[in-house]
């Protein structure tokens, strides 16, 4: 009989069950063992469900503010560390300018004369070092060659040569490039030939000029004049030859 009950107690609380969408919810909770089974104790309605505990909404923690800084100021630049000075090199001695191209024409013209005051081989050797290869010679035009055997025949014929250049009595004037130099010169001269005992003596005037092939001078064209001569007999006490 109790049995029974049970069974009809049972399908009824299922019944309600099933048509309740609450129960149905409620019911998805957790599934419980029942109790043990006894003889008088009626079956217990299930617990009502506990609600969730509703928390007030938690307001966004305001994000700590930082304290203002002091506006900055611009740090003053820094001193450049003094520096210590070096021990100072002496000063480098001033270039001295090289000899102008007049100057160089002007010792290149007493040279000239002095290299004629030599022997005749001496002076022969540098006729070849001192003309170009084409000169104009007093108002021709000539080759070294024919110059070469010209100046040996006057060598010949005054074995005994001295030129003395007047200093104060040198001029020369140069082109704009100084490429090309002409020289005036004074000089005095004494030629001798001891087997004839021949004697000449006077002055001249000079005039060379000078081209310049990189920086050795070479004489283009020459031109003599004498102003003064004079000749007279060689005495027998007078000098010597050379030859």
């Amino acid at each position: 009989m109790q049995a029974g009950r049970l069974l009809t107690s049972t399908l009824s609380v299922f019944a309600i069950c099933a048509g309740s969408p609450v129960a149905l919810a409620q019911d998805a909770r957790p599934w419980v063992d029942p109790p043990a089974a006894t003889n008088n104790a009626a079956p217990q309605a299930p617990a009502p469900r506990p609600e969730p505990l509703k928390l007030p909404p938690v307001s966004p923690t305001p994000a700590p503010q930082q304290a203002p800084q002091p506006p900055q100021t611009a740090a003053p630049p820094a001193e450049p560390a003094p520096q210590t000075k070096s021990a100072e090199s002496p000063p480098e001695p001033e270039s001295q300018p090289g000899p102008s191209r007049a100057d160089m024409a002007r010792d290149f013209a007493i040279n000239y004369l002095q290299s004629w005051s030599s022997r005749n081989d001496v002076a022969l050797a540098a006729t070849a070092e001192l003309y170009a290869p084409r000169v104009l010679y007093h108002g021709r035009t000539t080759s070294l060659e024919r110059l070469y055997r010209e100046k040996q025949r006057f060598a010949r014929r005054w074995p005994e040569r001295e030129y003395r250049p007047r200093q104060d009595a040198i001029g020369t004037q140069c082109n704009p490039s100084g490429t090309i130099c002409t020289v005036h010169a004074v000089f005095d001269y004494t030629a001798v030939n001891p087997k004839r005992r021949r004697v000449s003596e006077g002055s001249g005037a000079l005039q060379l000029i000078v081209e310049f092939i990189g920086e050795k001078p070479l004489i283009v064209a020459e031109h003599s004049t004498l102003l003064t001569q004079s000749r007279r007999r060689l005495l027998a006490s007078e000098g010597a030859s050379n030859e």
